[in-house]
C-alpha cells in the first residue's frame, strides 16, 4: 500500500505541476498578463467550473446505486468544519493579517483530482468503481464548503458583513440544479446531444485552473514568505486533521467505504481551486495562498502514503 499510493501520489501532484509549469512560463514570458489571469479565472469561476460541478453529479449521482449517499457529502463537510474549527482554536487569539487566508488554506483541501487518480491506481479491486462513484459523491460537500465558506473567507477582508450575493455563485447554483435534477429524474434522463458539450467544456476547468495557478505563482514575491503561518498550515493541513480523522474513524468504526474516503480526503492538501477564487475576486494575501497551495503539495507526496498505510494496519 505505501509504495504504491507513494507512487500515485508522486504522479498526481508531478502532473499537477507539471501543468502549472505552463501558466508559470506563460506569465514569465510576457504571453499572459495579470489582467489575462484574471479574465481567465472569471471564466473558471463562472463557466468551465460549473460545467464541470454539473457533469460530474449529473453522471456519477445514482441514489440507487449507493443507498447511504448522503454519507459522502457529510465526510468532506465534518473535514472543512473540523479543520475551521481547529485553526480557529489555534489563531483566535492573534491579529494577524493571515488569518482569513490561513483558515482557508488549513481547512479546504484538494477534494478531486489527487482523490480520484488514487482510486483509479491503488489496487483496489472490484471496489474501484464504487469507490470512484463515492469520491464524486464527497466531492458535493467539498464544492458546498469551498464556494460558500471558501469564497466568504477570501472576499471578507473587503466587507464586515457576510455578502451572499458572493456566496450565491455559479457553481454553487450549478452543484444545487444538478442534484435537484438528479433527485427528480435520475442520472440517465440529460441526453447525450446537451451533456457531451458540457462534458467538454467541463473537462477544461483543470487544465485553465492550473494555468491560471501556475502563472499566479510566477507573480509571487517569494522574498516575503510567513514562514510561522505556512509551517502552521502545513501542520495542520497535512498532520492534525488526517491524525483527528484516523482516530475518529479507530472509534467509530463506520462502513468500509465511508472510512477510506474519509482518510482518503482528510490527508489532501489545500484546495487548488482557492487560488482561482482569490485571483477572480481580488482577494489580498493571494501570494500566501498559492505559497500554502505549493508547498501542501509539494509534501503530501510523503504525507498521504504514510497515512493511507497506517489506515491499512489500523482498520
Amino acid at each position: 500500500m505505501f509504495s504504491v499510493s507513494f507512487q500515485t501520489a508522486s504522479i498526481a501532484v508531478a502532473q499537477i505541476f507539471a501543468m502549472g509549469a505552463l501558466g508559470f512560463y506563460l506569465v514569465r514570458s510576457g504571453i499572459i498578463n495579470e489582467l489575462g489571469l484574471r479574465l481567465l479565472s472569471f471564466l473558471s469561476v463562472n463557466v468551465l467550473f460549473p460545467l464541470f460541478i454539473f457533469n460530474q453529479i449529473i453522471k456519477n449521482f445514482d441514489v440507487a446505486t449507493i443507498p447511504f449517499w448522503w454519507g459522502f457529502p457529510l465526510i468532506n463537510i465534518s473535514l472543512a468544519i473540523t479543520g475551521l474549527v481547529v485553526t480557529f482554536l489555534i489563531i483566535q487569539h492573534r491579529r494577524n493579517p493571515l488569518k482569513d487566508v490561513f483558515l482557508a488554506t488549513s481547512s479546504l483541501h484538494n477534494a478531486g483530482y489527487i482523490p480520484i487518480l488514487m482510486v483509479a491506481s491503488l489496487p483496489l479491486g472490484i471496489w474501484a468503481g464504487k469507490v470512484y462513484a463515492c469520491v464524486i459523491l464527497s466531492i458535493i460537500g467539498f464544492d458546498t464548503c469551498l464556494w460558500s465558506i471558501g469564497v466568504w473567507l477570501l472576499t471578507r477582508s473587503k466587507s464586515s458583513r457576510m455578502d451572499l450575493r458572493r456566496m450565491i455563485n455559479p457553481p454553487l447554483i450549478s452543484m444545487s440544479l444538478a442534484l435537484i435534477l438528479s433527485l427528480s429524474f435520475g442520472n440517465h434522463f440529460m441526453p447525450e446531444l446537451i451533456l457531451k458539450p458540457i462534458k467538454i467544456l467541463g473537462d477544461a476547468a483543470m487544465a485553465v485552473a492550473m494555468i491560471v495557478i501556475g502563472g499566479n505563482l510566477a507573480l509571487c514575491n517569494f522574498a516575503r514568505i510567513a514562514w510561522v503561518e505556512l509551517s502552521g498550515v502545513v501542520l495542520i493541513k497535512l498532520i492534525v486533521l488526517p491524525m483527528i480523522t484516523l482516530l475518529v474513524l479507530s472509534v467509530l468504526k463506520l462502513n468500509l467505504l465511508l472510512s477510506f474516503v474519509a482518510i482518503l480526503q482528510a490527508c489532501m492538501p489545500s484546495s487548488i481551486t482557492l487560488s482561482i477564487i482569490g485571483r477572480n475576486y481580488e482577494t489580498k494575501n493571494q501570494d500566501f495562498v498559492n505559497q500554502a497551495i505549493f508547498m501542501t503539495h509539494l509534501l503530501s507526496m510523503i504525507i498521504i502514503p504514510i497515512f493511507l498505510g497506517l489506515y491499512g494496519k489500523l482498520m
